[in-house]
């Protein structure tokens, strides 16, 4: 009897601990950016790039900024040649949204395209129209890009 009574002691204390286990604060935080997120910024959305575009604008060498998002790890791991290099964890400071251009188009790029989603609807959010994400990101633009496809340096 009283093991069962302690037993049930202890995992309600371990569910009313559960339930205050998350940050009040950083909730505020994301709270504040999620409720701009109305009906007119959602219509406003991260809009991906395909890689067939991304490599055909590269080819013709419009004038875009790649962004890379990914960690310097990964950054260092698979280099992007030209890229702007942010992680996604600096990019929200006033310094790095200073260093990104307002007129021509930004390409972010992660990994596979989940955190460069996240980052362009962030970047649309906070007034950065032109800005898309590459579809795959820089794992399938490793797959992708061959002598044939990359401009001639």
């Amino acid at each position: 009897m009283r093991y069962g009574l302690l037993l049930s002691v202890a995992f309600s204390s371990l569910l009313a601990t559960s339930a205050l286990a998350y940050d009040a604060d950083l909730a505020a935080k994301i709270a504040n950016v999620t409720s701009k997120m109305d009906q007119a910024a959602l219509a406003k959305a991260a809009t991906k790039l395909s890689m067939d575009n991304f490599l055909a604008m590269v080819a013709k060498k419009e004038k875009m900024t790649v962004l890379d998002i990914r960690t310097p790890a990964e950054q260092h791991m698979v280099a992007i040649p030209g890229a702007l290099q942010i992680p996604l964890d600096k990019l929200m400071t006033k310094e790095n949204l200073d260093r990104l251009p307002t007129e021509d188009k930004i390409v972010v790029v992660c990994h596979s395209g989940a955190r460069a989603y996240v980052a362009t609807t962030l970047l649309k959010v906070v007034g950065f129209n032109n800005v898309v994400f590459l579809d795959g990101g820089a794992s399938a633009l490793t797959s992708a890009a061959t002598p044939k496809n990359l401009p001639v340096e």
